[in-house]
């Protein structure tokens, strides 16, 4: 899943450049037996992809027969998703907007926010506000997250060659803020090197969860860990150790009931 945390350094780019050309489907698609089965909708339900970027997910659930509204305020990202969804003649619905700011009141089935934790605090719970507002009784969020009990060990750093270019990411854990912090340098096939906006993931802690999911209109928060290949496992427990990132699932009450609110 480390794409899905390039969406923060890329929505601070008013142009992509080069970095247009990364990214293609197959992580979006060892990842969607997860997504389609704790969402359990059946074909046709109405899906919110809140923070769509490039539009990978909404494009695929979308080939796959659901309703696929997806929200993203980059509207650079945006013009690739709109790209996607042409090439595989797939109608979804690309809106640019304000994450925190949804009109739907109770329309959507289920929701995704794989990237949750990239704003502040507050924003952070006023999109989560959002979603559960936008959601249908018995609809679900799933939510992915940074495990601050993985990354407060030490720091990181990854390389990956990708379409000819060689990326290097180095993972921080700021201790105060309780933020993973990610840089990237790319260098180019002809030994050019771009550095990326720095870009900061609030990593909350399984007490912070609940509570936040509670306190936004959410209840049966979920926490689920990964394969040895870092596919999202729905038989599989978070291990504090070796679980980098934390794939949640949490449901809009029935009963109408919330929290108290952030």
């Amino acid at each position: 899943m480390n794409h899905v945390w390039w969406r923060t350094h890329l929505r601070k780019l008013p142009e992509l450049g080069f970095l247009a050309q990364f990214g293609n489907f197959e992580e979006v698609d060892e990842y969607l037996p997860f997504l389609t089965e704790v969402l359990d909708l059946p074909v046709g339900a109405r899906v919110l992809d809140l923070g769509c970027a490039r539009g990978s997910f909404s494009v695929r659930l979308a080939q796959w027969g659901y309703q696929v509204t997806g929200v993203d305020d980059s509207e650079a990202l945006l013009r690739l998703a709109r790209e996607e969804a042409a090439l595989r003649e797939v109608e979804v619905e690309l809106r640019h907007a304000d994450p925190r700011e949804l009109p739907e009141r109770g329309v959507f089935d289920g929701a995704l926010m794989l990237d949750f934790g990239a704003a502040s605090d507050a924003d952070n719970a006023a999109m989560m506000r959002a979603v559960a507002s936008a959601l249908t009784q018995g609809g679900r969020l799933v939510f992915g997250t940074c495990n601050p009990y993985y990354w407060a060990r030490a720091p990181r750093t990854e390389h990956r060659t990708i379409e000819r270019t060689d990326v290097v990411q180095r993972y921080q854990f700021d201790f105060e803020s309780g933020c993973l912090v990610s840089r990237v340098r790319c260098i180019l096939p002809d030994g050019a090197r771009r550095v990326l906006p720095e870009a900061r993931y609030r990593a909350y802690t399984l007490p912070e969860l609940r509570a936040l999911t509670a306190a936004t209109g959410l209840a049966d928060l979920r926490v689920y860990g990964e394969d040895e290949d870092g596919r999202p496992s729905p038989g599989g427990r978070a291990d504090n150790l070796r679980t980098p990132f934390l794939h949640c699932v949490a449901l809009k009450p029935v009963t109408g009931e919330s929290g108290e609110g952030i």
